[in-house]
């Protein structure tokens, strides 16, 4: 398993290695979250209930899902672990519910939890193609990170303190300077924490590893660790961390394929995540309308079933 992965399940407390075990009870929280979501919605938008109606459906609908995530960026804060998703949602949920913006609050929170389910079971799945190297080679899988892994990783510590620094000035700079609406850019710059998530870019890279190494097992062929394949597309040795049970010129030849796949299809993933990322950052900032902060939620989720359909193009070698 990739060190980022390894490093993004540490970061959230969720047990991925268990994530069979634990996923009723994920769908269960969103399930109820969702319920009281559409509940307090439906009061808010339709029946005009009390204040106070809405804000208690919609803070169980908040808390469902939320806590573990607020406990976790709490854990992190005090481990010194500032900079991570789990603290930019937190702040972006918590401060639109101070604000007044319960269920943007609420539905940022929601969509959150949803696109963590998502990444839970494309690594199962990941973990689940590296035990059948393990089972059929009688090998222990050893990771060693791709450039790409590596990049992502490094880029990932330096990407997301940047995008809390560009919130900081989205909320200050119109206020400040340019007679804005404190309420109006303290929402923007919040909406700017939600878009900056950067779970659907940390796992763009290892998933279409895993495909092809997935690909590549259904063959008989072990890949031991994702740099392997790497080096490979850049014309290493096949012998180099790849076992063949018939090393054929066939089999050599879909070895190769497979890497130039995982390397294109990883590059691809990053690519979207960062364009539609920049194109949602620079309409919450200077769209004239508020873009509703659901919306920028969205698009991590979003992103993230694009990079998990995009990875298994992986599985797919001709």
């Amino acid at each position: 398993m990739s060190e980022n992965i390894q490093s993004h399940e540490h970061d959230h407390s969720h047990n991925h290695e268990n994530f069979e075990k634990t996923k009723k009870g994920a769908i269960i929280k969103i399930l109820i979250s969702a319920l009281f979501f559409a509940a307090g919605y439906i009061c808010e938008e339709f029946l005009s209930a009390p204040n106070i109606i809405c804000f208690i459906l919609f803070a169980v609908s908040y808390i469902a899902v939320g806590f573990e995530v607020v406990k976790d960026s709490i854990e992190d804060i005090l481990e010194g672990k500032i900079f991570n998703e789990c603290l930019l949602m937190t702040v972006a949920s918590l401060g639109a519910f101070i604000i007044g913006e319960y269920g943007e609050g609420c539905a940022v929170m929601l969509l959150y939890s949803i696109g963590e389910f998502i990444h839970g079971a494309a690594i199962s799945k990941s973990k689940k193609a590296i035990r059948k190297i393990e089972n059929e080679s009688g090998k222990p899988h050893i990771h060693q990170s791709s450039e790409n892994e590596s990049f992502i990783a490094s880029f990932a510590k330096i990407y997301t303190p940047i995008i809390c620094v560009i919130a900081i000035l989205v909320i200050l700079i119109p206020p400040l300077f340019l007679s804005g609406s404190w309420r109006e850019w303290i929402y923007r710059g919040l909406s700017v924490l939600v878009i900056g998530c950067p779970c659907a870019i940390v796992i763009s890279v290892p998933l279409s590893f895993s495909c092809a190494i997935d690909a590549c097992t259904r063959r008989g062929i072990y890949v031991y660790h994702t740099n392997a394949l790497e080096k490979l597309n850049k014309g290493g040795n096949a012998d180099d961390g790849i076992y063949f049970e018939n090393k054929s010129e066939e089999n050599i030849a879909f070895a190769k394929k497979a890497a130039k796949k995982a390397v294109a299809v990883a590059r691809e993933n990053v690519a979207i995540a960062l364009s539609v990322k920049l194109v949602v950052l620079i309409l919450a900032v200077f769209l004239d309308k508020e873009l509703p902060m659901w919306l920028a939620a969205f698009s991590d989720v979003g992103i993230s079933f694009i990079a998990i359909l995009n990875s298994l193009r992986s599985l797919r070698i001709r």
